[in-house]
């Protein structure tokens, strides 16, 4: 799976393990460190083993472009029993967008994080959606 866009010079690629890597890298920031877990839109857990990008992941991360040429992002997380979901997931979401503009030099549309899970002493399904959109930057 790939995002790929037709330019002048040709057709451009770039594979759901670029943005698996940023994901996990913003998952380690000290806001989102041990409340914040990728996973399945099942919510089963990936990529347990702590500095390891786990292939599986990119798998379930849904990039496209919307009617303005601009990237929509959306996967699925898990996260902790009792810790803000707004904030949490604002500071990833900010941190994705941030990394997005560094590589790309725009600004992505929408994120879209799935809440897939809460974990507690045992994990708990959930189905909710925390959508953060941006302005376009040029």
């Amino acid at each position: 799976m790939a995002l790929t866009k037709q330019a002048a010079l040709g057709e451009i690629s770039i594979s759901n393990m670029v943005f698996a890597q940023i994901i996990f890298e913003g998952m380690r920031l000290p806001e989102c460190r041990g409340k914040i877990w990728p996973a399945t839109p099942r919510g089963r857990q990936i990529g347990i083993v702590p500095k390891y990008i786990d292939t599986e992941f990119s798998m379930y991360i849904d990039v496209d472009f919307n009617e303005e040429g601009r990237v929509e992002l959306e996967f699925s997380v898990i996260t902790l029993f009792g810790i803000s979901i707004k904030r949490t997931t604002k500071h990833l979401a900010d941190y994705i967008a941030g990394a997005f503009v560094k590589y790309s030099g725009r600004t992505p549309a929408a994120i879209t994080i799935n809440i897939a899970g809460v974990r507690s002493r045992h994990k708990a399904r959930r189905n909710t959606k925390v959508v953060y959109r941006y302005e376009d930057n040029g």
